[in-house]
């Protein structure tokens, strides 16, 4: 199994750093002054699902060091580190005031082995080879158990890291605006177009259901390893949620049936049981934006004309910024998750009947 990123569990906070080109670079073409306003950041596990990633959005200030000779342009500069090297990579600039501030805002999805992220002002050559010019530099922290980047602190100009050659950069290329909300960065990724959204598994149907049944819990043992939550690859009504998991019977010969239910204001969405066959363990959807927490769930008991959860594990769903999700654990007799159980599982079509997925969540 491909190794699993680091996760960190402290909640998100915005990362404020103000830095300066050094006293003997005023003089140089491009001189500037950057200040950081926000750098946030989500790391996305590798699994069996998908490739991971880095979501990054960096906001910020600059202005010229001194009127009439500030660059008139500014770039993201990223360093990776791979197998011990480091691979420097310059997007595309934008557009800055010779005089006055310019607030600027650069978001992308980059590989995740990113070491550090800088602000330049362009181009320096030495000795045969390509570096960036730059005015401030961070590095992205974790610390934890969950994805998040709990802060970014600077890095040294003078840091071998950040004074690496570059591989990539931008020529001919004329400069963008300022701010920029998708795409911005050096990377292989691209996220999804704009467009009406596809629909989650429990946005809820039009069409005939299966009718839920309740059923004992058995013995058994569960423990979640790790977890997720946060944007999406596809254009969807709502977010990912992917979860590691160790679980089984006390007894062999018993069959434990696990579903996780997803919680709305008003009721609680039943979805299929997992396969439990699939190795590794890991489960993951696209999870409705209605979503306020979800359960995993071993059992489902009747009370008076309808059905309630007997949870294992619960998470209430918090969004500390429109594009970063935590799932934070919760008591299994928490208000949220105790309303009654509805089923949104279609009448199957006896003549295509759907496949299982071992994977879903």
């Amino acid at each position: 199994m491909r190794k699993r990123l680091a996760a960190v569990l402290a909640a998100l906070v915005m990362a404020t750093v103000a830095v300066s080109a050094p006293a003997a670079a005023a003089e140089a073409p491009g001189c500037a002054t950057v200040t950081f306003d926000s750098v946030r950041g989500v790391y996305r596990p590798d699994s069996t699902r998908w490739e991971p990633w880095f979501d990054v959005t960096l906001k910020g200030r600059s202005k010229p060091c001194a009127p009439g000779r500030g660059a008139a342009t500014l770039a993201i500069t990223q360093y990776h580190v791979r197998d011990g090297a480091t691979v420097a990579s310059m997007s595309t600039p934008w557009q800055v005031k010779t005089s006055g501030t310019t607030s600027f805002s650069r978001t992308g999805r980059i590989e995740p082995d990113v070491a550090a992220l800088c602000v330049s002002t362009g181009l320096t050559e030495q000795n045969g080879e390509v570096r960036a010019r730059n005015v401030a530099c961070v590095k992205p922290r974790r610390t934890g158990d969950d994805h998040l980047v709990t802060s970014f602190p600077a890095v040294a100009l003078t840091d071998p890291l950040v004074t690496a050659p570059l591989s990539t950069y931008p020529t001919g290329r004329p400069p963008t605006a300022p701010v920029c909300t998708a795409n911005c960065l050096v990377s292989p990724f691209t996220t999804y177009p704009p467009g009406a959204p596809t629909v989650t598994k429990d946005t809820p149907i039009d069409g005939p259901v299966q009718e839920l049944s309740p059923y004992e819990q058995i013995c058994h043992f569960i423990s979640v390893s790790d977890m997720f939550a946060g944007p999406s690859d596809r254009n969807v009504n709502g977010f990912d949620v992917w979860m590691a998991v160790d679980t089984g019977a006390c007894d062999e010969n018993e069959w434990l049936t696990l579903h996780v239910v997803r919680y709305w204001a008003d009721r609680g969405i039943v979805m299929p049981p997992w396969d439990m066959g699939q190795y590794p363990l890991e489960k993951g959807a696209q999870v409705n934006e209605n979503t306020v927490a979800l359960c995993i769930t071993s059992g489902i008991r009747a009370q008076g004309n309808d059905l309630y959860g007997e949870h294992d594990e619960c998470w209430r769903v918090t969004k500390p910024q429109p594009d970063r999700y935590r799932l934070v654990p919760i008591s299994t007799t928490d208000p949220r998750v105790t309303k009654r159980l509805v089923s949104n599982w279609a009448v199957p079509d006896p003549d295509n009947p759907p496949g299982v997925c071992a994977s879903c969540l």
